[in-house]
């Protein structure tokens, strides 16, 4: 062959647009149901099932990488104190207000949060939905298995994704339902208006599109001018997602046909990979601008690696709507190398577990994507968070700065950001993540960039008040992300959901805070995590525990004193070990009720319920 041809070939391998590194395949779904949230009808029984004895265990390599950098961790003298803090550059935020939000038996929790134009925001903690005002007032709690029967979802839902879309006024709800490849649905809802308690458009896209035994798993979502984006990952069926990760893969789903009620019309783009090798989580960046483009901007890097200095750029350059959009994709080199987080310890002589250095949350602005990911920090081998800035990314040299945040005593994790900036040039940022003192308990944290990428101070937005004990062994679950959302008529301004630790368990929290430049004062207003500052009453919770001795599907059913079906509450494939079912039976009336859960061929367990 000549040697120009040869060359030409390897260029355009090179360049990332060559058929093998993706495929692309268009689908169609009807509209499924219109739910009218304000329904008296629909009960938030928020069942969930936890299984105590099991929680994602590492597979060898990542468990011999925390192993090499725990044995280094001890090995190393500690640097600095818990009490000499250092002043940052940037002037600190405000916090406007905060208010213990959501609560949930789900573990871990996973937090989102939305807001509109007219400040009604929504707060999403695993299969549950409360909506606020600004002021903490609670306007409706909803659960999404109780949303409508029609809809068909009567198995596990998890992993709630909000978003607000400033330029059609609407909110969009993605999750998904099951956890097997007979049983994964993704649940996609637009609202038909800009009140979130009024009716939404919803849609069920199977969650195993290739007809294997792989389900859907940890949805991230972003809007473009046409477009919904959804990454997901695929899990292989009756393994652990560290174990059964297949691959990645991204949908581009027409929104306007989901705002209008009419069926949606999408890509799945699969098989997506770089040098033959499949990404493993991929995150959008979420325009941060009313003046969004048709295209969207991906992040991945190699979160399973020891360390690392590549970051993956995926660019689909066009609409749904266009029939054109292609995919292009390239490595960019870090000047900080990230790595494998190790887990972080409590005061109780537990772990909380980091999972992995993936990318857990990306902005786009101006062409910068700002983003955030768990990380290592070798100078004191624990883990905190890498965050970094691509600049000029759609340029033929776009460049990254990058900084890992902990110190010897301070850990951190689950970043997510918002942007601030009120102009082109103007790329200031505010972050929140998690954080947990050595030996002691996970709160919540916040910090601002000013447009001159100088940082505030760490800021203490919630402390917890004791530490997680849910799971069984000393590994606990510290969660899969946080959320944060810019008001867009309200520039500055920026609403965000995390959690904390609440006696031994979980607890959302939810806070305003501008920016510096809107607000030169500081004020940070002493806070009881334990007492709502509004009107926030607890959910009253039926809870038990079950045992089994093999994986099976259990149905969980609530029948009244006659023996008729009140509700089937939930629907679920179950593990083998000690296994906590509980709901919210704040919504039955008086009189006495029995749970059942059992199989096809048997009761496994029959509970009365009294409530007076």
């Amino acid at each position: 062959m000549n040697r120009y041809v040869i060359l030409l070939i390897l260029l355009f391998i090179g360049s990332g647009i060559y058929a093998q590194n993706y495929r692309k395949t268009n689908f169609e779904a009807p509209l499924k149901a219109i739910v009218w949230m304000g329904n008296p009808a629909i009960q938030n029984y928020d069942p969930m099932v936890v299984h105590l004895d099991q929680h994602p265990v590492p597979y060898f390599s990542q468990m011999y990488k925390k192993k090499q950098i725990v044995n280094a961790r001890r090995n190393q003298k500690p640097q600095g104190s818990i009490l000499s803090k250092t002043q940052g550059v940037a002037s600190n935020p405000s916090i406007d207000t905060g208010w213990a939000a959501n609560s949930s038996s789900g573990v871990p929790m996973d937090n989102d949060i939305a807001i509109s134009n007219d400040g009604i925001i929504i707060s999403a903690v695993n299969a549950n939905l409360f909506i606020y005002d600004t002021l903490g007032n609670r306007l409706m709690v909803r659960g999404v298995l109780g949303l409508d029967s029609s809809l068909g979802i009567f198995t596990r839902a998890s992993d709630p994704r909000l978003l607000y879309d400033p330029n059609h006024d609407r909110f969009i709800l993605v999750c998904f339902t099951g956890n097997t490849s007979t049983t994964s649905n993704i649940l996609v809802g637009f609202t038909a208006t800009n009140d979130p308690r009024g009716d939404w458009n919803f849609y069920t896209l199977s969650g195993n599109p290739f007809n294997d035994s792989t389900w859907s798993d940890y949805p991230i979502i972003s809007i473009s001018d046409n477009d919904l984006f959804m990454t997901f990952n695929q899990i292989q069926d009756n393994v652990s997602w560290q174990f059964g990760f297949r691959q990645s893969v991204i949908y581009q789903i027409d929104k306007m046909r989901g705002y209008n009620a009419e069926s949606i019309q999408y890509t799945l783009w699969d098989s997506i990979k770089f040098n033959e090798q499949l990404y493993r989580n991929i995150c959008p960046a979420k325009y941060q601008e009313n003046e969004m483009g048709s295209d969207m901007y991906f992040l991945s890097v190699r979160n399973v690696d020891l360390s690392n200095d590549s970051v993956f750029v995926i660019h689909i350059d066009d609409s749904y709507q266009s029939g054109v959009a292609k995919m292009t994709q390239r490595a960019i080199q870090s000047p900080i190398a990230y790595g494998f987080p190790p887990n972080v310890p409590m005061n109780n002589g537990n772990y909380l577990m980091t999972n992995d250095g993936r990318v857990l949350a990306a902005i786009y602005e101006n062409d910068h994507i700002h983003f955030g990911a768990n990380s290592v920090n070798t100078a004191y081998n624990n883990a905190g968070v890498l965050l970094g800035e691509i600049e000029n990314v759609s340029s033929s040299n776009p460049s990254i700065n990058a900084q890992i945040f902990s110190d010897a005593v301070t850990e951190y994790g689950y970043p997510s950001m918002a942007y601030v900036g009120k102009a082109p040039g103007d790329h200031r940022v505010l972050y929140n993540f998690s954080h947990c003192y050595t030996d002691s308990f996970p709160g919540i944290t916040a910090l601002y960039k000013d447009a001159s990428g100088n940082y505030s101070d760490l800021m203490r937005i919630v402390e917890g008040t004791g530490s997680f004990n849910r799971l069984t062994d000393t590994n606990e679950r510290w969660g899969d992300y946080s959320g944060i959302q810019q008001q867009y008529n309200n520039p500055g301004t920026v609403y965000l959901a995390g959690t904390y630790a609440l006696g031994g368990s979980y607890k959302a929290w939810v806070s305003k805070l501008k920016d510096a430049d809107d607000s030169p004062v500081i004020t940070t207003p002493s806070i009881d995590p334990n007492v709502p500052i509004y009107p926030n009453p607890v959910d009253d919770r039926f809870t038990v525990q079950f045992k089994l001795d093999r994986q099976q599907e259990l149905a969980f059913n609530l029948y009244d004193v006659n023996g008729r079906l009140v509700r089937q509450l939930m629907k679920q494939n179950c593990n083998v070990g000690q296994n906590e079912f509980s709901f919210n039976k704040g919504v039955l009336s008086q009189g006495v009720y029995y749970l059942v859960i059992g199989n096809d061929k048997e009761k496994l367990v029959t509970e009365s319920i009294r409530i007076n």
